[in-house]
């Protein structure tokens, strides 16, 4: 006697647990695989989560036919989600929706701090600037600060580690008005650090 399977077509969805999300803040694609009408049961077999022709990862589907997959490496811009599911015994492959996952600069807060506090004139200062990124990003900015008194500009520096230094002696007598300007970059935004009161006598 010939046995005679039966393939069920499938369907697949791809939702994101973030849309809109920002730079490197983890999102969390799940894919959802049903068997198509009249067919039954719960498809096997795993799922590939693709950004428009490259492959993001995989993941195995669950009794339910969900399968889930996180990621904190897309790019700035829009990205164009989809779902492929493989085939299992029983049921057929099938690719998802195009899912567009847009993706925003991520937020950044700048402080500056100072060596000495209050100084006296000549006295040698270091001023620090701290840029981080704002909460759910992980990521530490890049790029440049600029350090202000006032409207003036001191120095321009690069980050490193989000930290920039700039060690003055030129201060003159008085109280200055210090900021630190971070200039953004294509993932991040741009952000001031609250003034600093820095009297020098």
């Amino acid at each position: 006697m010939q046995v005679v399977q039966t393939v069920s077509a499938t369907t697949t969805a791809v939702s994101s647990s973030a849309n809109p999300s920002v730079y490197s803040q983890p999102v969390t694609f799940t894919a959802t695989v049903t068997a198509a009408p009249p067919g039954s049961g719960v498809p096997t077999g795993t799922v590939t989560f693709k950004n428009g022709s490259t492959t993001l990862g995989t993941g195995t589907l669950n009794g339910s036919g969900v399968a889930t997959f996180t990621t904190s490496t897309l790019a700035v811009g829009a990205a164009s989600i989809t779902a492929v599911y493989g085939g299992g015994p029983g049921f057929n492959r099938s690719t998802s929706p195009v899912l567009t996952q847009t993706v925003n600069k991520a937020g950044t807060s700048s402080t500056v701090t100072s060596s000495v506090n209050p100084s006296v004139h000549n006295q040698s200062v270091t001023f620090t600037a701290t840029v981080v990124a704002t909460a759910p990003v992980t990521a530490t900015p890049a790029g440049t600060v600029t350090f202000k008194d006032g409207t003036k500009t001191l120095h321009s520096g690069s980050l490193s580690s989000g930290k920039a230094t700039y060690t003055t002696s030129g201060l003159s007598r008085g109280t200055h008005q210090i900021t630190v300007v971070y200039a953004g970059n294509a993932n991040f935004l741009t952000s001031t650090s609250p003034v600093l009161v820095r009297p020098v006598q």
